[in-house]
């Protein structure tokens, strides 16, 4: 299984959308991290394990920007297959970035 720890990987204070909002934005998170390890995933049929633990939290334009956009570049379904999550510091985040994917919000 690919894995993606976002606190360890990215940063445990994630930003807001888009790069010029400032640093470690959705934007960068997925031009530089999200998207290559789902192709991964993609390429060797495996799932994406994505540890959302240990950061100081995750704003909405952040997964808009990330999750979303991810989303509306492969799809739903494929995201939806592929992508696996652990939250356990905030359990409804998952159920957040889930409906951020199929409904993506990318204004």
């Amino acid at each position: 299984m690919i894995q993606i720890n976002i606190s360890k990987d990215f940063s445990d204070s994630p930003g807001a959308r888009y790069r010029s909002d400032g640093e470690k934005s959705g934007q960068e998170f997925y031009e530089t991290l999200l998207k290559t390890k789902f192709d991964e995933a993609l390429e060797k049929s495996e799932h994406l394990f994505i540890d959302l633990d240990n950061s100081w939290g995750y704003a909405s334009s952040f997964i808009s920007g990330s999750f979303g956009q991810l989303s509306s570049d492969y799809g739903a379904d494929k995201v939806l297959r592929t992508l696996k999550f652990k939250s356990q510091d905030d359990p409804m985040l998952e159920q957040k970035i889930i409906e951020e994917i199929k409904n993506p919000n990318l204004k």
